[in-house]
């Protein structure tokens, strides 16, 4: 292995690591949100997810597939013939264009239904529609799930 592989390897894994860092924000900070009895605990929350989403999930989720391209690319896969690289774009296609945008709208919509909530001073009809949908959640659980399958097709290679 030379060493232009190994600094792909690298850099692909650091985008990998700021990825599921921004992941597990997010996702920590919408359960706290979830979870809290206060308005203002959950807009406390819900800027903080925000500011994950922006800080760490996306530009790392564009990081992976950026180095993922590099990477695989260096290594002499093809994209479309390997089926085990098939496998991790399928996944990642799922995770990039239905997982973080359902996450991100679900979060936003959350995020202004308990600012209008905090500025009223009580808990809206908004706010109680927009924690009773957990979209955010199950999502970000399904983004959660497909990086360890995408890690295991990445490591073991199968077929």
């Amino acid at each position: 292995m030379s060493t232009s592989d190994e600094a792909f390897i690298f850099l692909h894994v650091l985008a990998a690591i700021w990825y599921a860092a921004g992941l597990t924000s997010v996702q920590l900070a919408l359960v706290r949100a979830w979870q809290a009895p206060e308005v203002s605990t959950r807009v406390v929350a819900f800027s903080e997810a925000m500011h994950y989403q922006g800080l760490l999930l996306v530009p790392g989720a564009i990081a992976v597939a950026t180095t993922g391209l590099f990477l695989w690319g260096q290594l002499d896969y093809n994209f479309v013939t390997t089926p085990w690289l098939l496998g991790v774009e399928a996944m990642y296609i799922v995770t990039l264009l239905v997982c973080i945008p359902l996450i991100g709208m679900g979060l936003r919509r959350a995020r202004i239904a308990a600012l209008i909530a905090e500025r009223r001073g009580e808990v809206t009809p908004e706010l109680e529609e927009a924690m009773a949908d957990s979209v955010p959640l199950v999502f970000g659980g399904i983004a959660t799930i497909l990086v360890p399958a995408m890690v295991a097709l990445s490591v073991f290679r199968p077929g």
